[in-house]
């Protein structure tokens, strides 16, 4: 294809490429300074029509081309695609699965995936091959339902993914039959685990280990058209030799589990699965005491293990007020811990002080606790103690204490990220202050803290509170979304005021009550104090279609600085007006 076309030809001529062509020229129209990521998103709007943009800016932050190419293949693969764009004209289906199949990197099957079976083929041999190079993650939306297209094939295809492809994490949902789900956590010691394996206690997985005396063949077993060899025996297209099927290693899995599951397949295979990374477990019922006990039991004896590699740990709907600080326990060298608790209803238990004795350092870096009930910071103060290395922490829901800022200001001095939500600081003002005074942070979410709902007037904390922001010369992103800021808009302006002016890029200001004649003196101020960069700041679901008119002159002023995320601005009108060819 020529292109040594004049730049504004080829910029004309883009939009009317087809995807084969369009990634031709690509390399060739960067050259000239010619971005084509814009017709790339112009391209994902057409096939997801329900997609919005909210800022100007979407179309250049994302690889859209990535994300066109991926879809396109699961809709070409598994469902239908439209044909209505230029950018599909004079394309074969083969021709265009054979493009776009070298883009996917997460492959999702679920209900609709009727034409799954076809990858079991010999004519689409290239396609499975592709996929089993490129695919590192597997989405898994319901197993069940793809059996019912052919058990055998999905087996043999996930097979050839997981065990000779790059498949490295499994995202699982909508709990899949037992024994699917044993043939999955076979995966869970990897090539060099085929052999029996220790635990950290000493023990051989089938010696006599009380909850584990069951023999670990008799768990494991599986049908005999389950098993790897015999599948790839039995399609004799494929070249690996049948009795030398490699065994895949499982690093991350996201799984919806049920309680049955955590008291025997997840709890019996935990302590030996050494080579996991990631675990997600989530969960629509309650995971009480019990359920909950067995599984710190599995996770100590895992960490016992010289060979853990599991860093990062979440689990949602856990019944109890101590979780926190248990998990940890068990497993001191977890680097990121994400729990969603539903603490009992007993109003006395959900304030008291959880001792934590803990002879070495946490190496703990992200904590997340969100609370769907009564439950106190307090319940897991004493970890933050002990987690110096922290740099993220995220909250939700929990009553705050006196002690919190002072703790994270003594104990967690890298702290980078503090984000509250629903969390009452009307009465901490005096704590919030000298905590801003010495932190390091760059990303600082307050959404829906109640932070004015005790200010008689809101410029006696706006004002102190917008000057310890300001001595904070490392934040860059700011959330306050939720506040009823309303006229204090007004304050947060001086953000980027006076000697000192601070260097924040992303301002969240959504959902504060601020009326349009208030977002204009805002924007009056920003036109006069500039923010040292670019802002991107977020208006959303504020009554500013009160007045149109003076909505619109705040915008306009605001345009020049400012990347605006608003309720209005769909895609099709930022696109066109907002949005040029790069």
């Amino acid at each position: 294809m020529k292109t040594d076309l004049p730049v504004s030809l080829l910029k004309d001529l883009l939009p009317h490429l087809n995807i084969y062509y369009l990634d031709r020229i690509e390399t060739a129209a960067a050259t000239k300074g010619i971005s084509t990521s814009v017709i790339w998103a112009k391209i994902w709007r057409d096939l997801d029509q329900t997609w919005r943009w909210r800022s100007k800016s979407a179309p250049l932050t994302q690889d859209w081309k990535q994300r066109c190419l991926e879809r396109l293949f699961h809709m070409l693969m598994f469902t239908q695609v439209r044909r209505a764009g230029s950018y599909l004209s004079n394309l074969s289906d083969s021709s265009i699965l054979s493009m776009t199949v070298k883009h996917v990197r997460v492959l999702s099957l679920n209900t609709s995936s009727k034409n799954i079976c076809r990858l079991a083929s010999g004519d689409l041999r290239p396609i499975l091959s592709a996929l089993e190079t490129g695919v590192t993650s597997l989405r898994l939306l319901d197993v069940n339902a793809l059996f019912k297209h052919g058990r055998k094939y999905v087996l043999f295809i996930l097979h050839r993914l997981l065990d000779h492809g790059s498949v490295r994490e499994v995202v699982l949902r909508r709990n899949p039959d037992s024994s699917f789900l044993r043939w999955l956590m076979s995966r869970h010691r990897g090539p060099q685990g085929s052999s029996e394996t220790s635990h950290a206690d000493g023990h051989c997985s089938v010696e006599h280990d009380g909850e584990l005396e069951e023999p670990a063949a008799k768990r494991l077993a599986l049908d005999v058209e389950e098993h790897p060899e015999v599948l790839c025996s039995e399609f004799s297209s494929f070249s690996s030799p049948a009795d030398h099927c490699p065994k895949g290693q499982i690093q991350s899995l996201d799984f919806e589990v049920s309680k049955c599951e955590i008291l025997t397949t997840v709890s019996h295979i935990l302590p030996t699965w050494v080579c996991l990374h990631t675990l997600h477990l989530h969960s629509d019922w309650l995971i009480q005491e019990e359920e909950m006990s067995v599984l710190v039991q599995s996770l100590r004896r895992l960490f016992l293990n010289p060979g853990c590699s599991l860093t990062d740990l979440s689990v949602s709907h856990v019944c109890g007020h101590t979780h926190v600080i248990s998990v940890l326990r068990a497993c001191p060298t977890l680097l990121s811990l994400s729990l969603e608790i539903c603490p009992p209803a007993d109003r006395n238990a959900h304030g008291q002080q959880t001792h934590f004795s803990q002879s070495k350092e946490l190496c703990l870096e992200k904590l997340s606790v969100k609370s769907t009930g009564p439950m106190s910071v307090k319940c897991f103060l004493p970890a933050l103690t002990c987690a110096h290395k922290l740099t993220s922490l995220h909250l939700t829901g929990v009553h705050m204490s006196s002690r919190f800022f002072h703790t994270l200001a003594e104990s967690n001095p890298l702290l980078k990220v503090l984000n509250l939500e629903d969390v009452n600081l009307a009465d901490y003002h005096r704590e919030i202050l000298p905590f801003l005074e010495y932190s390091v942070l760059e990303d600082l979410s307050l959404k829906d803290c109640r932070l004015l709902d005790k200010c008689a007037v809101k410029k006696d904390f706006l004002l102190p509170f917008v000057e310890a922001l300001k001595g904070v010369s490392s934040l860059q992103s700011l959330t306050l979304a939720q506040n009823r800021l309303a006229s204090g808009v007004i304050e947060i302006a001086n953000l980027f005021s006076g000697c000192r002016p601070s260097k924040i890029t992303t301002l969240d200001l959504s959902s504060n009550f601020i009326l349009p004649a208030e977002l204009l003196e805002f924007a009056q101020l920003l036109e006069t104090c500039r923010p040292v960069q670019r802002l991107t700041l977020d208006l959303r679901f504020n009554p500013l279609d009160r007045d149109p008119e003076v909505k619109g002159q705040a915008l306009r002023k605001l345009i020049p600085y400012c990347n605006i995320l608003t309720d209005d601005w769909d895609s099709r009108s930022t696109m066109a007006d907002h949005i040029s060819v790069m």
